[in-house]
């Protein structure tokens, strides 16, 4: 008898996720994101590794903040987070854009609070929010 090496919470997790299609019932199927956009600025992470995340720019509330929906089906939702602006501490990966973060490059992260939200570690390039809304910047 065949005993299956794939988590049935993951296989479940992976085969709901809205935004994902796969083109093969196997197992070794990679799922492959369709890049379709409902309201505001959702856009799906690059990364294949999280199809259960959804990411949404509410508004730039400021030039150093921006609010931000995060929808993730395995660990956690914010329908209005609080992100600041920084420079990286750590490389890492752009959850919105999937590009790679390089130590000192300008982030967005979570604004820190106790407790320290699920998302903490989170970071999106600043290069990232400004391809889907550049910031405006109004005479005085």
């Amino acid at each position: 008898m065949l005993v299956s090496r794939i988590d049935p919470w993951s296989q479940t997790i992976r085969l709901l996720s809205s935004g994902f299609r796969r083109a093969n019932v196997d197992a070794g199927t990679q799922l492959v994101p369709e890049r379709a956009t409902s309201c505001g600025f959702e856009a799906t992470p690059d990364t294949s590794h999280l199809p259960h995340l959804k990411v949404s720019l509410i508004e730039r509330t400021t030039s150093l903040t921006v609010t931000i929906a995060w929808r993730d089906s395995t660990s956690c939702f914010y329908g209005a987070q609080v992100w600041r602006v920084a420079n990286a501490k750590v490389s890492g990966t752009c959850v919105l854009s999937g590009q790679r973060i390089r130590r000192g490059n300008r982030i967005f992260h979570p604004q820190r609070s106790k407790p320290s939200p699920v998302n903490a570690r989170a970071m999106i390039l600043e290069s990232a929010l400004n391809a889907l809304e550049p910031l405006q910047i109004s005479p005085i």
